[in-house]
């Protein structure tokens, strides 16, 4: 694989050489040296390069987006994946609309993460970008024939919809868009579910449980969604977009402790937030903890949540939902669950911001389940040893001897963060 760094910094272009060396099978890497060449001329042979990662300020006068926006329709112009100091999520918007293939803040980046990026991005021939495209362009068509503005509803005279950037996650019965609001040039996340694939009723009943739920909470450790709706043929969410990933990719890197308290205490302000209100997550892991332009985090993906006391109930006797590593005792013996369940996930993902391990491993989700029922709580090792009383408790196999509350734990939480536990 031709790679090719146009950076300004020698030292990050040579962090860069030695992550993807690691981590890639003999990669043919070029430095492309702002500081002495100056931008490409018109004659540069792109062609010659599988993948570009190209930094978004290159110097005082130099913009790597205005390099992307001048030479990206040029023929053979490679995958592009923009590097960022800077955690704005305009920039990683206005990227993608550029062309490239992905975008990354430079403070996220691990050989792992660096290397599966490339290796994406690289997979993207032209013949599939352009699949993708129409797949799009079909997709706008449909949504922007949704009516998602209650003022225009009430006019009846104007149609608000969506324009999409592109596809970034794909399911069996729905996909997940980066797109634009078309009334206010609001970049968000747009989850679009295909109602005419769906036998099973309850899938559509799920889905909007899971607009309604998150658009009954208002609180800055959750996940804001803006609109929602439903046609003949389509159901659709409408959410905040969060540019700088997810908790798992964070996680590839050890956390320091005083990071990871302050993490939890701020994901529990989101668990505080929903059990407020009745509805308990069930799926509370690393991937579902997302962050902003500005590093704050909130809580996302309530696709299997449900509000405490209703009818409506999305299982059945027995049936498990959630993920094993992070899952309650009794959520996986498949019995009626409570917040407290959420708590025991948090516990969970608590040990694992501090150690950088998982509590329980095992080959298959049965035996995970089962290590979460019958297995002695996890210690933690020596040096972390002031916080395993808050891990017995928050782990604690049966609901009772858990915290009984969020705000309780975060009472906790706070304590630990001052130096007082």
């Amino acid at each position: 694989m031709n790679i090719l760094i146009i950076d300004d910094s020698v030292d990050f272009r040579a962090l860069v050489r030695l992550y993807l060396t690691k981590e890639l099978d003999n990669p043919k890497i070029t430095e492309y040296q702002v500081e002495k060449l100056g931008r490409p001329p018109d004659n540069f042979d792109w062609s010659r390069y599988d993948i570009l990662l190209l930094d978004y300020k290159l110097s005082e006068t130099e913009d790597g987006l205005e390099w992307l926006q001048a030479y990206g329709k040029k023929p053979g112009f490679p995958p592009t994946i923009v590097l960022t100091a800077e955690g704005d999520e305009y920039i990683a918007v206005k990227a993608v609309k550029l062309g490239a293939a992905d975008y990354i803040n430079k403070k996220d980046i691990s050989p792992k993460r660096l290397a599966d990026m490339v290796k994406n991005s690289a997979s993207h021939s032209p013949q599939k970008l352009q699949e993708d495209k129409a797949i799009m362009d079909e997709a706008t068509k449909i949504i922007q024939r949704i009516n998602i503005n209650k003022e225009a509803l009430r006019k009846a005279d104007s149609d608000i919809g969506y324009k999409f950037v592109r596809i970034i996650g794909e399911g069996a019965m729905s996909k997940v868009y980066l797109a634009e609001r078309v009334a206010d040039g609001l970049s968000v996340v747009l989850k679009v579910l295909d109602l005419t694939r769906i036998k099973d009723q309850s899938l559509v009943k799920r889905f909007i449980q899971e607009a309604k739920l998150i658009a009954a909470i208002h609180s800055p450790f959750v996940v804001h969604i803006y609109e929602h709706g439903l046609t003949e043929t389509y159901g659709f969410i409408a959410m905040e977009f969060f540019s700088r990933g997810d908790l798992k990719q964070r996680m590839e890197l050890r956390i320091p402790e005083d990071v990871a308290i302050n993490l939890m205490t701020h994901i529990v302000y989101g668990l505080d937030a929903i059990h407020s209100v009745g509805i308990v997550h069930r799926d509370l892991k690393p991937a579902n903890i997302m962050f902003r332009g500005d590093d704050s985090l909130a809580l996302a993906d309530f696709g299997i949540s449900k509000k405490l006391g209703q009818d409506l109930d999305l299982t059945t006797v027995g049936q498990v939902l959630g993920t094993p590593v992070y899952m309650s005792p009794e959520q996986g013996a498949g019995k009626t669950i409570d917040h407290r369940a959420d708590l025991y996930s948090a516990g969970v993902l608590l040990y694992e911001l501090l150690t950088g391990q998982k509590p329980y491993q095992a080959n298959t989700p049965v035996a995970l389940i089962y290590k979460h029922i019958y297995d002695e709580i996890p210690r933690l090792p020596p040096e972390l040893g002031r916080y395993q009383p808050i891990i017995d408790k928050a782990m604690a196999k049966a609901p009772q001897d858990r915290y009984q509350s969020a705000k309780e734990f975060i009472a906790v939480l706070e304590a630990a963060e001052r130096g007082e536990f």
